[in-house]
């Protein structure tokens, strides 16, 4: 028989089922609702209700399930309906979960390649949901669950999500501890780098003082100081070792120019700068390949009704970034010129192969359409909206 999650109540009370649902037992009470396990065709699902069936909490379930139900990413749990005749009142009826909130998680004290996948995972359904236009407004450890079985991170309770942040806190609240500035505040500026400072936090709790400078940017009180989007969060991860190896260069570095001073040798300045510009150009190739493969993964994420274009727009101002940051700082104007020629020739490279996998989404149409089509079309994009076709009524 299945272990039960120790996340549940024990001691539940058992109800008689009612529309093709039986076996309900309660498992868990909160302030706003209640969760049940129940079974249909012999199988388990969880049923969320109400706490008291008032119109006012009837409303806000259903606009869970609303915003719940078209998402589909293998770390998000899955909605299956909206059952309205049921024993113990309308419910949202979902995939049923054994596993471990992620703070019951982390008191086991997982592996170090767990923890990275774990972050791994949370950063890609957070990703998900934004590019959808969610922000879920309650991330914490009790919202997150590992499953027993494959330790596979699943993300839970919408209730609070939405692309309004201060109706929902108006309405249900947030939990203080890991909730943004802003959202404590009521703020009407609400974004999902609301939901990045909870990232900062759940960070924390994963990796301790580990990777500071990652999470110190996601907990700025400033919004504007912290990272913008998920995708820029998953690029310092994938560089978070950099430092250690800009310091081994450094050693290395040294090593190369102490025969350089001791000997003054000119051929060997010459071979020493040939080898600094290969270094370089290894490293321009790579970082542009890094941010390829990172917008490649969420067009390979991404659903029908997403727009290609907002998928190279992200592409294009990572790089753009990039070559502010790391070429146009060199003061040496010939390898200047020399790194821009790589960089050009590697952006080409992998910007092609980016239009050849952004063909399976959508983009704008190209034959000719009435100016309020293309207006419609052009205000998702400039919004970063997903896709949906126009209509005219």
């Amino acid at each position: 028989m299945t272990t039960e999650s120790e996340i549940y109540e024990s001691n539940a009370n058992e109800i008689v089922a009612e529309s093709g649902f039986y076996d309900f037992k309660l498992l868990r009470t909160t302030t706003y609702a209640m969760l049940y396990r129940a079974r249909k065709a012999g199988k388990y699902f969880l049923v969320k209700t109400t706490k008291d069936n008032s119109e006012r909490q009837l409303s806000m379930l259903r606009r869970e399930y609303e915003l719940s139900i078209g998402c589909d990413h293998s770390n998000i749990v899955h909605i299956y309906t909206f059952e309205e005749n049921m024993s113990v009142g309308a419910g949202i009826i979902m995939e049923y979960i054994e596993g471990f909130t992620l703070s019951e998680y982390l008191a086991k004290n997982p592996t170090v390649a767990d923890c990275n996948r774990i972050f791994e995972e949370l950063l890609s359904c957070v990703g998900y949901l934004h590019k959808r236009g969610i922000i879920h407004n309650d991330l914490k450890p009790e919202n997150i669950l590992i499953t027993r079985t494959d330790n596979t991170l699943k993300l839970i309770d919408f209730g609070l999500a939405d692309n309004d942040a201060q109706f929902a806190m108006r309405t249900l609240g947030c939990t203080p501890q890991y909730a943004s500035p802003e959202l404590r505040a009521q703020s009407s500026k609400i974004d999902a780098r609301s939901d990045i400072y909870s990232i900062g936090m759940i960070m924390t709790d994963i990796f301790q003082q580990k990777y500071r400078t990652i999470s110190k940017r996601c907990l700025n009180i400033n919004p504007d100081k912290r990272y913008g989007n998920t995708t820029a969060i998953q690029l310092a991860w994938r560089h978070r070792h950099r430092p250690t190896k800009v310091i081994l260069s450094i050693l290395a570095s040294i090593i190369f120019i102490l025969p350089l001073i001791l000997f003054g040798h000119t051929k060997f300045t010459e071979y020493n700068e040939t080898k600094m510009q290969e270094q370089l150009f290894t490293k321009i190739e790579c970082d542009v390949k890094d941010i390829y493969a990172n917008i490649s993964d969420s067009i390979s994420r991404a659903v029908y009704y997403e727009f290609a274009n907002n998928h190279i727009v992200s592409f294009w101002e990572e790089v753009a970034t990039y070559q502010k940051r790391h070429i146009s700082t060199i003061s040496d104007a010939k390898l200047n010129a020399l790194a821009t020629y790589v960089y050009t020739s590697a952006l080409n490279l992998y910007h092609n192969s980016l239009q050849e996998q952004a063909k399976t989404l959508p983009t704008i149409p190209k034959d000719e359409m009435a100016i309020n089509e293309q207006m419609f079309y052009y205000s998702l994009l400039e919004k970063r909206q997903p896709y949906c076709p126009f209509s005219a009524e």
